[in-house]
């Protein structure tokens, strides 16, 4: 289990990695890679050396840490490229294959997109179909909506945690339709007498609309049962 520490050393205060995720909201691994691959960055944005190893565990000096995080954080924001203007013309409600998508956002290719539906569930737009890839396999595709959304709202920080506070772990109130899906989720839940697997794929095919859409729903809704039932 994650047990962020925060010790004093030599006067200075001094984490160790498990803090470091918990602070950026990067995942374990993002925070080993940035140590590892220290070295392969300039000296001005490179993560800092242990100051310290205590019962076994590395520590970093905190205010090092940190200014490391905001530059790295600036240098991916400067790094994002423009989206090609390919990805606003045709209709919002189309259906765009990963390779149109990772070729649109300039991505080295569409593994990128697949690593970040895996590592990053939350970043990236969820798939809302098929298409034929270039080799005439389906390939998983996302709605134009979607990528135009994700767009907009890019930063740079593929840590699927844009906007969010480092150090905190912010709740974003649900908008007027996330909370009519969750309504529909606890309703759909209550008559399948409990959650079961695929239950957001069934709502998202009565309501037609993208999976990843009605998970959260679902994931939300499941979230609320279980505490009225505490409660109760």
């Amino acid at each position: 289990m994650p047990n962020p520490q925060q010790r004093i050393h030599q006067g200075r205060a001094v984490v160790n990695r498990d803090w470091m995720a918990q602070y950026t909201g990067a995942s374990r691994p993002t925070v080993n890679l940035w140590y590892t691959k220290r070295h392969a960055q300039p000296p001005e944005a490179r993560h800092p050396e242990k100051a310290v190893t205590i019962d076994r565990v590395d520590y970093y000096d905190r205010e090092e840490f940190e200014a490391f995080h905001a530059r790295w954080q600036e240098r991916k924001h400067h790094r994002v490229l423009p989206t090609d203007a390919a990805l606003y013309e045709g209709d919002i409600a189309d259906l765009v294959s990963i390779n149109d998508a990772a070729r649109w956002f300039h991505f080295a290719g569409p593994g990128v997109i697949r690593k970040y539906l895996t590592a990053n569930p939350d970043y990236f737009p969820r798939p809302a179909g098929t298409l034929p890839g270039t080799t005439g396999r389906q390939v998983p595709a996302f709605r134009r909506a979607d990528l135009q959304a994700f767009d907009q709202n890019r930063t740079g920080d593929n840590t699927g945690t844009s906007g969010r506070k480092p150090g905190t772990a912010q709740r974003r109130e649900p908008t007027a339709e996330t909370e009519t899906r969750v309504t529909h989720a606890i309703a759909y839940l209550r008559d399948a007498g409990g959650y079961h697997r695929g239950a957001g794929a069934a709502l998202a095919a009565q309501h037609d609309e993208p999976a990843w859409k009605w998970e959260r729903a679902v994931k939300e809704a499941r979230a609320r049962l279980d505490t009225d039932h505490t409660d109760s």
